[in-house]
């Protein structure tokens, strides 16, 4: 993502991978609204990822202006629209996703944290998809579980 580190960002994660041809249409859809993204008419500098093919994060360097309510709005709409289109659960907040080996998972939050106390889940790495900067995604979005926001869970 080519913006500044600062740069406020959003993580909308899929109960699945993207295959080649929901990744080019995704990309196409995020494309058009990117270049017509804007805040009370202040174009927006914004840029987009698709990390692992199963998630999509959204940028925007508010040092140039700021993301209004109005422009997360459109933001949740095309998200919506992908997730119309494709079934991916894009904005279930209750899925917890973790890295094993290369392999991502997906779990329930309920399910993942009854998993992580019964150490039926360990030595893996979460996402944290609440991190809200470019530069907390680049730090601190994939952990290793024993630093990360579900340390908590651990005896």
């Amino acid at each position: 993502m080519n913006l500044a580190d600062d740069s406020k960002i959003w993580i909308f994660q899929a109960n699945r991978k993207f295959s080649i041809e929901e990744k080019q249409a995704i990309i196409a859809k995020l494309d058009n609204f990117i270049a017509d993204w804007n805040a009370h008419g202040a174009e927006l500098l914004a840029d987009f990822d698709l990390p692992y093919d199963q998630f999509i994060v959204v940028g925007v360097d508010e040092n140039q202006a700021t993301a209004s309510g109005c422009s997360i709005d459109k933001l949740t709409k095309i998200v919506r629209e992908i997730d119309t289109d494709y079934s991916f659960d894009l904005l279930n907040r209750m899925l917890v996703s973790y890295e094993n080996e290369e392999e991502i998972f997906i779990e329930k939050l309920p399910t993942f944290k009854q998993k992580v106390k019964k150490g039926e889940i360990k030595n893996v790495k979460v996402f944290n998809n609440g991190v809200s900067s470019l530069n907390d995604f680049k730090q601190n979005w994939l952990l290793p579980l024993e630093e990360s926001w579900a340390k908590i869970l651990l005896n």
